[in-house]
């Protein structure tokens, strides 16, 4: 009887990892559709490379600022 329940118990084990496993594979069918092929999906691609631009070169300025500031101290404490 413990050997069949245990054999019971595995298999809906691994009956819910597919259904689960399924079902991840399926959503991320969906987002990958959603980003390749709607056009919605595609603006949102869109805004989110110049979102990246915009990031990049917010950084680089940072990056440009704190040299500069940092220059501007070692020269003080010469």
């Amino acid at each position: 009887a413990l050997a069949l329940v245990s054999f019971v118990v595995v298999t809906q084990a691994d009956d819910g990892l597919t259904s689960t496993s399924r079902s991840v594979m399926k959503m991320f069918g969906e987002v990958k559709y959603l980003f390749e092929r709607d056009p919605l999906g595609q603006k949102v691609v869109d805004l989110l490379k110049e979102l990246e631009e915009v990031f990049q070169l917010l950084r680089k300025k940072l990056r440009m600022a704190l040299r500069s500031h940092l220059r501007g101290l070692i020269a003080e404490g010469e």
